[in-house]
């Protein structure tokens, strides 16, 4: 395309735009990539952290430079139940994915235009805000989450503190579920990631049924946790904060999913639904699609690359069907347990087998896994999880609970 700034563009240098384009120039040396983003730079200021092993084990040379910290274990704690569990885990930053892709900025391959908002997107162009016109084989969106009709959710809402301590904090290990702590109307736990002797970032996290974040409220919880822990004479090093979406149900019949209802449907990241269901995790999501893309592109020409407009929704659709179960688990926990008693459902299910656990993180459950989670003492009374097993049904209840209340 004579007229095109580059082979692709993605709009959005987030983690999902930002691993795409790495993926893509690290794998194919004529491609040319330009990222544009609405902030003053790129990769924000956020933590991503994953289960080694719920990455493909072929791709854990290439994402090494990404990962921060590592640690070998970690624990979960709930109020009859607290374990250490063997399984690697992982923490990158936005400092490390933009070392990640540094080499390509500096070599011209990946250009970046910051503080630039894209007002309209279509398959092979986009139209920013000043009225440019910037063209492209193929266009993807990373722009990030973007609620939808057809998508039924709870939320994950978080704010986290890095902190350093004057004296060593003592932690040898992640703790990646404190829910010992009071759950205040929804399943809550705190996070502990100890980067160092002296520096932990201690997030308070919680899952409710809306969007709404309290900054300050949360801030003040995390203050409480940390003068509990001995760690009151401390640095406040950085601060972040989130509202995941977890989804509930999935509207296919709606067309959700599938590109006839959008001019471009080459949404990727958190705003195409790339997202574990359960947990958020949005990291080996984001490695999984960006290797697909690359495999599509494995012999790069314009009409691999237009193809991707047609592959991204195809893809999308096997990623939902994949997490059917994890949906149906999601609505146990939101709308079969009263909020204070959602913790229970955790408590379960990490007195399973770590090889299990370490399957359900990954997304390669097997039937007898699936079965396994659900059989037993259930956490939630049966005639509610019997009500809302059929994602069906749970969808038109909830069609006419929103009519209802407009």
């Amino acid at each position: 395309m004579s007229n095109a700034q580059a082979d692709m563009i993605i709009v959005g240098a987030g983690l999902s735009g930002l691993l795409t384009a790495w993926r893509c120039l690290d794998v194919n040396p004529d491609l040319k990539i330009m990222i544009i983003e609405a902030a003053d730079k790129i990769a924000g200021d956020h933590t991503w952290s994953f289960n080694l092993t719920d990455v493909d084990e072929s791709l854990r040379a290439w994402i090494k430079p990404f990962i921060a910290y590592q640690w070998d274990s970690y624990d979960v704690k709930f109020p009859k139940r607290e374990r250490t569990l063997d399984i690697t885990y992982c923490t990158g930053n936005s400092e490390t994915l933009r070392a990640c892709v540094q080499p390509h900025i500096e070599s011209g391959r990946l250009k970046v235009k910051l503080k630039t908002r894209v007002k309209e997107l279509k398959a092979d162009y986009v139209i920013l805000d000043n009225g440019q016109k910037l063209q492209a084989t193929c266009v993807l969106d990373a722009r990030g989450f973007e609620p939808n009709e057809n998508v039924f959710l709870g939320y994950q809402k978080f704010v986290g503190r890095t902190i350093r301590t004057k004296t060593p904090h003592g932690l040898k290990r992640p703790i990646i579920m404190d829910a010992k702590v009071a759950q205040l109307g929804g399943y809550r736990f705190v996070y502990c990631l100890p980067f160092t002797a002296h520096e932990v970032l201690v997030e308070d996290t919680y899952y409710t049924d809306g969007p709404e974040l309290s900054e300050n409220e949360v801030t003040a919880r995390i203050d409480d946790y940390i003068n509990a822990k001995g760690w009151g004479d401390h640095e406040l090093v950085r601060q972040e904060k989130g509202v995941l979406p977890i989804t509930l149900a999935i509207d296919f019949k709606s067309g959700h999913g599938k590109s006839g209802h959008q001019e471009n449907d080459g949404r990727i990241g958190i705003r195409g639904g790339f997202y574990n269901a359960v947990t958020g995790y949005s990291f080996p999501e984001a490695v999984k699609l960006a290797d697909e893309i690359c495999d599509e592109m494995e012999i790069f020409n314009d009409r691999e690359l237009s193809f991707l407009a047609e592959f991204i929704p195809q893809y999308r659709e096997g990623h939902y069907d994949e997490e059917t179960f994890l949906r149906l688990l999601n609505r146990m926990l939101f709308r079969s347990c009263a909020p204070e008693e959602r913790y229970k459902v955790l408590q379960r299910f990490y007195g399973l087998p770590r090889d299990l656990i370490e399957r359900f993180y990954a997304g390669t459950l097997s039937k007898s896994d699936k079965a396994r989670i659900l059989i037993g003492k259930p956490p939630v009374p049966v005639t509610k999880a019997l009500y809302n097993f059929s994602e069906k049904a749970f969808i038109k209840r909830e069609r006419a609970r929103r009519e209802s209340d407009t």
